[in-house]
């Protein structure tokens, strides 16, 4: 592992008074008993070229444009830092009582850290390319993909793939849509129509030092209650009620007498735009088996639905997964500026593509009873109280929650998995490379597709399937009820 701590400690600040040496075995120490005792973090990932700085995929990449674009990286940086933070401080609670670790001496050490990096940066054209050859690491095991035999796989998983696109394509075209039995709806929100979204994105693009639309805690929580949907199933069954998701003698259980959405945001790429994306993760107690040897059902189920917002105030495109990383949905509101395309069809599995309704802050969402498949997403709310159908309003909660140390935390192990939700699928999957497929994990760490490489988290997931249609766009910006793009 690269580290610039001791050969660049003269250039920390002078309050710094921790001694290079000691911040080095302090972290060491420090990961060696996170590690020992089973508490790293998961949500964020370690950086190659230093312990103190952790990163998504969006910060990696926006580090190195920056440093080939000549540019100042201290935000990011501090960015970074930031993670490592968060990430530290859960990990220090964890940790069983008694240990020597401080958190003020890891936050002196950090600050120190960040300093020196951005002094080092600008000089050392040798860190710049170091940091230009760094990645997150991949979901997908080469050597898995070797020994199941991927290549003559390949075939079967492009047939499986390609069968549940038409049949999920063939059931959206059936208008006789199963009638709601349960619905959950989001709390109330700001009043805001697209051009209080605007503006809130403008202002945060004009006061953040990198111009991306990075809006306060305040702003952000406001905007996941303008845009989280509304969840609705055809059944009232327990396994078909979302829930709050906890930790209970070290296997994950669903309180569904406490519906919750876990929030998410973050920022994504479209050529060179900067965007905020909103995640909102709901959990059901379990998959319901259609027979004696389903290989898909098991306890845990989840579904994930994503908000990418235009900086005009209106959601650009929705896209979906469910908690394992499986059925990767991209919806397209009616009135998009934007086509979808595919690349490099021969080697990436197509998502399965929806056209939804126009662009709109609250969509209507049909999870499908049993599996929770994502059908008819619609606009909402409803125009009228329909009788014989439950309704109740869910928790809106940072994702954070869920990596909180406790005796009730969910037990995401240190490669993101949630403990206890294997599948059978994991079996005849395994040629696809992706660590047992089927069972659930944290965000971060979502393998999207079986042929081909895809990550959920790819800041570039876009650009690599979506274009801006011009003449769209400008139909669209005016409000005119522009047309999908053929």
């Amino acid at each position: 592992m690269l580290t610039v701590t001791t050969a660049l400690w003269g250039m920390a600040p002078a309050a710094a008074s921790v001694q290079p040496t000691s911040c080095e075995v302090s972290r060491a120490h420090f990961d060696a008993d996170v590690h020992k005792q089973g508490q790293r973090d998961p949500r964020y990932h370690a950086t190659a070229f230093s312990p103190w700085l952790r990163s998504d995929r969006f910060l990696l990449d926006a580090l190195q444009r920056t440093l080939a674009a000549g540019h100042e990286p201290a935000p990011i940086l501090q960015a970074m830092a930031g993670k490592d933070r968060q990430a530290v401080n859960r990990e220090l609670s964890a940790l069983a009582p008694g240990h020597p670790h401080h958190e003020r001496t890891l936050d002196a050490c950090r600050e120190a850290e960040v300093a020196a990096w951005t002094s080092a940066l600008a000089q050392d054209a040798g860190l710049r390319t170091e940091i230009a050859a760094a990645s997150i690491p991949d979901a997908y095991r080469g050597w898995q993909r070797a020994l199941g035999g991927y290549l003559f796989a390949r075939p079967l998983l492009r047939q499986g793939a390609q069968n549940w696109r038409l049949e999920e394509h063939r059931l959206q075209r059936d208008t006789s849509t199963p009638d709601a039995r349960l619905r959950w709806q989001p709390p109330p929100g700001p009043k805001w129509d697209r051009s209080g979204v605007a503006g809130q994105l403008a202002e945060a693009m004009a006061a953040h030092p990198l111009g991306w639309p990075w809006p306060d805690d305040a702003v952000r929580d406001q905007l996941a209650q303008h845009f989280a949907p509304i969840i609705e199933s055809p059944s009232d069954a327990s396994a078909d009620r979302i829930g709050r998701l906890y930790g209970y003698q070290g296997h994950p259980r669903v309180d569904t007498q406490a519906p919750t959405a876990y929030v998410e945001t973050n920022l994504v790429r479209l050529g060179d735009e900067v965007l905020l994306q909103i995640s909102y993760a709901f959990w059901f107690p379990e998959r319901t088996a259609t027979g004696p040897l389903d290989p898909y059902a098991g306890p845990i189920d989840g579904l994930i639905w994503r908000v990418t917002v235009d900086p005009s105030g209106l959601p650009l495109l929705w896209d979906s997964i469910h908690t394992c990383g499986c059925y990767y949905t991209l919806v397209l509101p009616q009135d998009a500026p934007i086509v979808f395309h595919n690349p490099d069809p021969a080697a990436q599995e197509d998502p399965l593509v929806l056209i939804g309704p126009v662009a709109t802050s609250r969509v209507r969402l049909m999870a499908s009873a049993g599996d929770h498949f994502l059908r008819w997403p619609r606009a909402g709310p409803p125009d009228v109280v329909e009788q014989g159908v439950e309704t109740q309003t869910y928790r809106l909660r940072p994702y954070a929650e869920l990596l909180a140390p406790g005796p009730r935390r969910p037990p995401f192990r240190s490669n993101g998995l949630l403990s206890g939700t294997s599948r059978l699928e994991r079996l005849f999957l395994f040629p696809a490379g992706i660590p047992d497929p089927g069972a659930m994990r944290a965000n971060g760490h979502h393998a999207t597709a079986f042929l081909g490489r895809r990550h959920f988290d790819d800041p570039e997931l876009a650009s690599g399937m979506i274009s801006r249609a011009p003449s769209a766009l400008a139909r669209w910006k005016e409000g005119s009820g522009a047309t999908l793009p053929e």
